[in-house]
């Protein structure tokens, strides 16, 4: 009678345990309940639903002294926009001599403010080439 208590305590914590890290482990990526972060190694999935109001951070890296820059492929019809660069000179203290080739961070903000499906198409490139270094997708449904 022991061992079967012992044993159903032993798996009803083990199924606990193991739900509790696939809910670490799962594609969400909510840092608030309405912020969904990704960087440019972290695919969005196939499809990321949303609600008015939530907000998609993407965290790049750029380095515009190379001419490689972050753009969007086409302005967004159902969220707010907001593009940030930091430098990593900022970083660095301002006793020092700036430095060339220092690269930073590229944020963009995507603020769901309509209702509708839309595909969030970005690119690495040079304005005066056509063919990306890499680019970052992610198609959104917003309630």
């Amino acid at each position: 009678m022991m061992k079967n208590t012992m044993k159903q305590l032993f798996i009803g914590l083990t199924m606990a345990f193991g739900l509790t890290l696939a809910g670490c482990t799962s594609i969400s990526s909510t840092v608030d309940g309405k912020t969904h972060v990704f960087t440019e190694q972290q695919n969005c999935p196939a499809l990321l639903e949303m609600d008015r109001g939530q907000t998609l951070e993407l965290l790049l890296n750029e380095n515009p002294s190379t001419g490689f820059m972050w753009s969007l492929v086409a302005q967004p019809k159902l969220f707010k926009v907001e593009e940030i660069y930091q430098s990593d000179q900022q970083k660095i203290e301002n006793d020092q001599a700036p430095m060339v080739d220092v690269g930073g961070k590229k944020v963009y903000r995507f603020t769901a403010i309509q209702a509708g499906e839309e595909l969030l198409h970005l690119k690495h490139a040079r304005t005066w080439e056509q063919a990306p270094i890499d680019e970052w997708t992610c198609r959104v449904r917003i309630s």
